[in-house]
């Protein structure tokens, strides 16, 4: 019996100690000097509470870091599942130094709110950062994710218990995008020339 209830219980902490993770997509995985790097900071396998429930989330912070001589910061946004209360906005902040972007988003939504944006989602993007591909280092870089912190929806925000991030590799080629060049006014003028006087000798 000792054994059985020892099992059941292994059994019950494995089942509700998944990780939570926080993962990275982006719009294409090679880029060349002049495009734009898109990535989107996905939250999913969100933890269950003690009722095997999924958790809420009600505030994220997490850094990102990346290689300056390849790709440069450009702009963020945030995502649609944490800033649902009617009346008051989440708190979002955007901090960048030295190559590192600092992401975070604190809700004030009661959990109704928060269960009526989230509820049937396994998974949604908490923000999206874009980056400009620079011409000063070509090869492969690594999108780096640290500090990640995940809050519930409990009255003081409760952290979540297991947390894993995923990184996201790219890279870059020395190539610039073709530009195909528009046709010039003096060679609209030619062609036009060349039809008139065609036109004028088939008559």
């Amino acid at each position: 019996m000792k054994k059985l209830t020892l099992l059941l219980t292994i059994l019950l902490f494995s089942f509700n100690s998944q990780a939570t993770l926080l993962s990275i997509e982006i719009n294409d995985n090679n880029y060349q000097v002049g495009d734009v790097l898109t990535a989107d900071f996905i939250i999913s396998d969100i933890e269950e509470d003690s009722l095997g429930f999924q958790k809420l989330l009600a505030s994220f912070d997490f850094s990102l870091s990346w290689d300056n001589t390849m790709i440069q910061y450009a702009s963020s946004s945030f995502g649609e599942k944490l800033d649902v209360d009617p009346f008051f906005p989440s708190d979002q902040f955007t901090d960048i130094a030295n190559g590192q972007l600092d992401l975070t988003e604190i809700s004030y939504a009661w959990s109704s709110n928060l269960l009526a944006a989230q509820g049937g989602f396994s998974n949604f993007v908490l923000a999206s950062v874009s980056f400009n591909v620079l011409d000063a280092g070509t090869g492969s870089g690594v999108l780096g994710l640290s500090k990640v912190d995940f809050g519930d929806d409990s009255y003081f925000s409760k952290p979540f218990t297991y947390v894993n991030s995923s990184d996201k590799a790219y890279t870059v080629t020395s190539g610039s995008p073709v530009n195909v060049p528009e046709p010039t006014a003096l060679t609209l003028m030619l062609v036009g020339l060349m039809l008139f006087i065609r036109k004028r000798s088939m008559n």
